[in-house]
C-alpha cells in the first residue's frame, strides 16, 4: 500500500490577503520538529506541532476573521487522499485546506466561486476582483471592531454596516451619523489596512448625552428576490 507522504497546505493570511500554497512533508516533523508556514508578509499562517504517537495540533491565524484557531488530527487525517478542511471558528466559512495539491485547488476554485456567488446576491458587480476587495474590507472592518476600533465621535459604539456595489456605509445608532468606505480598488483595501481605528464623526446631542456603549453590530444588505 502507497503510504502518501507530501501534502500542500493553503490558507489565505489576514494581513495581507494573499492566498499562500506550501509544501508539508510528514518527515519534516522527525525528532519532535515543529513546521510553520508563514506569508510572504512576515505573518505566521499555520503551526503543525507533533504530539506523542500519531496525534498532531494545528494553530492557524484566520484569513476570515483574524483570530488564531486552534484544532488536533491525527496523522491519517494530516496525509490523507482526501481534503482536510480548515474552518473559522468564528464564522464556520473556510480557512484553510491541506490535502493532494490537485484537490486542493479544487477546493480553493470552489470556495473563490461560493464567496463569488455570495457577493451577486449581495447586489456587488459581478468582478470577482472587486468582489474580494469588499470582501476583505470586510473581514479588515471587523477585526478592527472586535479590539474596540470601531466607533462614533458621541461616544457610542453601537455601529451598522450597510454593504452597497462600491462601498461600505457605517451608521452610527445613536447620532445617526455616517461614513463612507469606499470598496472599488486596491488602494481603497490598503488604505483601511493601515487605519489603527476608524470613528465616525458625530458629536453628543441634547437628547442624548450619556450614549449606551453596546457591541458592534454588521447589518448586510438583503438579497435581491
Amino acid at each position: 500500500m502507497l503510504i502518501p507522504t507530501l501534502n500542500v497546505a493553503v490558507l489565505r493570511c489576514p494581513s495581507c490577503g494573499r492566498l499562500e500554497y506550501r509544501s508539508l512533508c510528514l518527515f519534516s516533523f522527525g525528532g519532535g520538529r515543529t513546521w510553520q508556514a508563514v506569508c510572504s508578509c512576515g505573518t505566521p499562517l499555520l503551526t503543525i506541532n507533533r504530539k506523542k504517537g500519531r496525534h498532531f495540533w494545528l494553530q492557524y491565524h484566520c484569513g476570515m476573521c483574524g483570530c488564531l484557531h486552534v484544532s488536533h488530527c491525527d496523522r491519517q487525517e494530516l496525509w490523507s487522499r482526501e481534503v482536510l478542511t480548515l474552518t473559522c471558528r468564528e464564522t464556520d466559512l473556510e480557512a484553510g485546506f491541506i490535502g493532494p495539491r490537485e484537490k486542493v485547488q479544487r477546493a480553493v476554485q470552489r470556495h473563490d466561486r461560493t464567496l463569488a456567488e455570495v457577493a451577486q446576491d449581495l447586489g456587488f458587480d459581478d468582478d470577482l476582483q472587486k468582489s474580494d476587495i469588499m470582501y476583505q474590507l470586510l473581514i479588515l472592518v471587523y477585526q478592527l471592531a472586535e479590539t474596540g476600533h470601531v466607533n462614533c465621535g458621541c461616544g457610542n459604539e453601537d455601529i451598522e454596516i450597510e454593504i452597497f456595489p462600491d462601498h461600505l456605509q457605517l451608521r452610527c445608532e445613536a447620532c445617526r451619523t455616517e461614513t463612507n468606505l469606499p470598496a472599488a480598488t486596491l488602494a481603497d483595501l490598503e488604505r483601511v489596512a493601515r487605519m489603527q481605528e476608524i470613528r465616525l464623526p458625530g458629536h453628543l446631542s441634547e437628547e442624548n448625552p450619556t450614549p449606551s456603549k453596546q457591541p458592534y453590530r454588521r447589518r448586510r444588505q438583503k438579497s435581491p428576490v
